[in-house]
Formats: C-alpha cells, sequence, structure tokens
C-alpha cells in the first residue's frame, strides 16, 4: 500500500445550482444560482453565515439530495447518487462503538460497494495500517472509540476517509468540536495526508475563518439564505508546512480580518 497513489482526481463543479425545500409556510430558496469549480488535486473551503447552505452544497456533491435546478458534476458527470469516488467526513466521527480502532477503518473496504478496487485479507490488514500510520494510531489500533480522546476518534475517522481511496472528499466542518490544539494538528495532518495520498480533491466546510485559510487552495465566501458565492479568495501561502510562520504573516493576518469583516457583515441583524 505504502507509495500507492490514487489513479486520478476529481474535479468538482456547481453549474447555477439552485435549491428549494418546501416547508409548512412554502418553498425556501436555500441555495440561488451557485456556480464554482474545484480543479482536480485542489482543497477548496466554502464559509459563511449560519444557514446559508453549506452543507447543503456538500450533500448536493455527494448525491445526498438533487438540485431545484442547475447541475451538479464531478469528473464531468452529472452527479445523480452517492457513489464510491465522493467520501464523507461529518461533524462527528461516527464510529462504531462494538468495533476496534482498526475495524471501523476497514469497515468501508469490507462493507461498501463499488469500490475502485478489491483487496485480499493481507492487502487489506497492510492498507488498514498505512493509514493508521498516516494518522499516528498504530499504536491504538485494538482500542475502541469510548477509549479514546475527540482528536483520537477524528483521526480514525479521517483514517476510514482515506482507506476508501475516493478521489473527492467532502468534509462537514470535522473538526469543529476539538480544542484549539488538536483542531490545528488535524488541519495540519489533513493537509499533510492528502497531499501525500495521490492529489485528492477536497470540498470542505468549516465557520472558522482562520482554519479556511490554513488548509485551502481556494476558499468560497457565501451570502446568508438564500446562498450565494459573493467572493472566491485564490489562497497565496504556499504549502503552509510551517502553520506558524504562516499565522504571523501580515498578508495572512489582514486577508483573515478582512473575510472575517466581510462575513460579519452578510449575518442578517
Amino acid at each position: 500500500m505504502s507509495g500507492e497513489t490514487l489513479s486520478r482526481s476529481a474535479q468538482i463543479e456547481l453549474q447555477g445550482v439552485c435549491k428549494a425545500f418546501d416547508t409548512r409556510a412554502g418553498s425556501r430558496l436555500a441555495l440561488e444560482q451557485v456556480s464554482f469549480v474545484v480543479k482536480a488535486g485542489e482543497t477548496a473551503t466554502v464559509i459563511g453565515p449560519t444557514g446559508c447552505g453549506k452543507t447543503t452544497i456538500l450533500n448536493l456533491v455527494a448525491g445526498f439530495t438533487q438540485p431545484s435546478s442547475g447541475q451538479v458534476l464531478v469528473n464531468g458527470q452529472r452527479v445523480t447518487e452517492p457513489g464510491p469516488d465522493r467520501g464523507f467526513m461529518f461533524q462527528r466521527p461516527t464510529l462504531l462503538p462494538w468495533m476496534t480502532v482498526f475495524d471501523n477503518v476497514a469497515f468501508p473496504c469490507r462493507h461498501g460497494h463499488g469500490l475502485t478496487r478489491q483487496r485480499s485479507k493481507a492487502e487489506l490488514h497492510e492498507a488498514v495500517l498505512h493509514y493508521l500510520d498516516a494518522v499516528g494510531l498504530r499504536d491504538a489500533r485494538e482500542l475502541h472509540p469510548h477509549q479514546m480522546s475527540g482528536g483520537m476518534q477524528s483521526r480514525a475517522a479521517l483514517a476510514r476517509l482515506l482507506i476508501a481511496e475516493s478521489s473527492a472528499l467532502l468534509m462537514d466542518e470535522p473538526f469543529a468540536a476539538l480544542d484549539a490544539q488538536t483542531r490545528l494538528s488535524m488541519q495540519q495532518l489533513l493537509r499533510r495526508v492528502v497531499k501525500a495520498e495521490g492529489q485528492r480533491t477536497v470540498l470542505f466546510i468549516t465557520h472558522d475563518v482562520e482554519e479556511a485559510l490554513l488548509i485551502s487552495d481556494h476558499v468560497f465566501l457565501m451570502s446568508a439564505s438564500p446562498g450565494r458565492i459573493v467572493r472566491h479568495v485564490e489562497v497565496p501561502f504556499g504549502s503552509r508546512e510551517n502553520y506558524r510562520d504562516v499565522v504571523l504573516r501580515p498578508e495572512f493576518t489582514e486577508l483573515k480580518h478582512e473575510l472575517i469583516d466581510q462575513l460579519e457583515r452578510l449575518v442578517p441583524t
């Protein structure tokens, strides 16, 4: 397993996407004419006020729901249903409590459908250890979720996401519940592991502007509901291997505060 890369990364594209939901009060427009492209191998983050439709975008790309108009494309193919080419990481780790860390990480390969390739028992064992090494959990492989900290559970969930070898990773505020130090560690881990493992494409949701700037190649800022893309930032800070050096740069602080100010102006009064 070690040294293998994915044969292809996914490009994610939204073209004029609108999404309305039926409510007791009538139809509610959640997204209005949302269009953007995340090129293969890039990490893009969507930020915006609460309720602006960030998670709705992830659900559309995942194929959990369909747009009311417009279309969602992955590698040029219209998304009509969930598929193994798109992995999803939720706000909570959602580990199965009766399984060990090892078995939780192995779960997608043992029980998933339509994966890019099937592994023998020996290959799966090697792959699980490879991803546990990548997230620093090899020594914790026989623990159960209740025996682990929140940070360790998030690392296990990330390993489980990666082992399925989905070319697009959809991540819905996966580090929001972690303390500041653990969250920073997970941000660094995500950027390092994702770039090493086949240049996967990541679409990430967060409320944290600093997190968006630290992990992303692109940041898309959304308006309040109905959500629209009101700004696209190409993040100019390079590899960001040393986060401390990055956050101390005057240009980082300036861009961060500029986005925070713009975000605050978008919040309904």
